[in-house]
């Protein structure tokens, strides 16, 4: 993808919040969220407390000093004004709002404090202007990935998948010398050396019993013959990957109990992969892996929703719930991770992320996924 290209999808992307419904309410947005401030202006400020301000076709970008230099070498809209505040950044906002007559002004209110709100909207009151709380402007136009987006968060994808080849290509001697955090370390460590900026979330590695806890914090626990859950994604260019896959090594016994769910699951995602396309709703999706594992008498051990989107978050909109009625949109993308999860015996997830399209989906991840013993 060349600068150009990608310089057009950010100003694009401005132009698209100026056509969305919440702009019949105010003639300007303040931006508070890092990472929205990222999508519409390309720079990343994490917990750099930044203000973006969007006044038409002004756009101020209002940073400390700690980021000036940064976000002067990673700005690509040549609309967007930087200015340094060493000081109170709500009183320099309010100072360049000084020169626009406009009454209204959005607010991201999910993103501000009680007190920083207040004190705005004291600042403001001075001027005429009115204080609006808005939320999930930017969110909403993230949900429909652009093709810089797709490019990035493919790349991500193409390096979970590589990572997992370098594990199941080991032997299960060489896996079971290895603590649970061990392993994670180890994945992380590879994710890295494949290209990536890093994990995009916690490492889940989760051995045996381990396993029936969804979100699991790996310990000082070695592997050893059984079922191994690992749950993993990296960053490519500020966008994440998320994949599951579960394992099995050494114990044929304990593996051949696990073989009944693994298959269940198995199912259950790949129907869900077969009807995702534009047009259904989440909570559809949702319903049909969901329906299949109550078929076989495991409702009650599969407790979270179906999946969620992907993009700079590893977890942002929409949600692939059962009370989720969005519809899905060409060029969404979205994980399908369907699990069972039995305490003191073990659980199974299988993920993979996909794109919706118009038609059908395309599956990012091409690890393997059928019952998989390592020798």
């Amino acid at each position: 993808m060349n600068i150009i290209s990608e310089r057009k999808c950010f100003d694009s992307r401005i132009k698209k919040i100026f056509t969305s419904p919440i702009s019949q309410k105010t003639a300007s947005f303040i931006i508070l969220k890092d990472v929205n401030i990222y999508y519409l202006t390309s720079f990343y400020g994490k917990d750099s407390e930044s203000i973006l301000l969007i006044t038409g076709d002004n756009l101020y970008l209002l940073v400390n000093f700690i980021y000036l230099e940064q976000a002067r070498k990673s700005i690509q809209n040549k609309n967007v004004n930087i200015v340094c505040c060493k000081k109170d950044k709500y009183r320099k906002l309010a100072k360049i709002l000084e020169d626009y007559s406009f009454n209204s002004i959005g607010v991201e209110g999910k993103n501000i404090s009680f007190t920083g709100f207040r004190k705005l909207e004291k600042l403001l009151s001075g001027q005429g202007k009115r204080l609006v709380s808005i939320d999930g402007v930017v969110e909403n136009l993230r949900t429909v990935k652009d093709k810089v987006e797709i490019s990035k968060i493919k790349n991500a994808c193409k390096i979970t998948d590589k990572v997992f080849g370098s594990i199941i290509n080991s032997s299960a001697a060489s896996i079971e010398k290895l603590s649970e955090i061990e392993l994670a370390c180890r994945i992380e460590e590879l994710l890295v050396k494949s290209n990536s900026e890093g994990r995009s979330f916690d490492t889940i590695v989760a051995y045996g019993k381990n396993s029936s806890m969804p979100h699991y914090s790996p310990q000082k626990i070695k592997v050893k013959g059984g079922l191994m859950l690992m749950d993993f994604g990296c960053k490519f260019e500020n966008y994440c990957s998320d994949m599951t896959r579960t394992i099995f090594t050494g114990n044929l016994k304990i593996c051949n109990e696990f073989k009944k769910i693994y298959d269940i699951v198995l199912k259950a995602q790949l129907l869900a992969i077969e009807n995702c396309r534009e047009g259904v709703t989440c909570s559809q999706l949702d319903r049909i892996a969901r329906k299949f594992i109550i078929s076989k008498g495991y409702g009650n051990n599969f407790g979270h929703s179906l999946g969620h989107g992907v993009g700079i978050e590893v977890h942002e909109e929409p949600a692939v719930t059962m009370q989720n009625r969005t519809v899905l949109r060409e060029n969404m993308v979205i994980t399908i991770e369907p699990g069972i999860y039995i305490e003191n015996f073990g659980g199974v997830r299988i993920e993979d992320m996909v794109i919706v399209g118009k038609n059908g989906c395309e599956v990012l991840n091409n690890s393997k996924k059928s019952f998989l013993i390592l020798d």
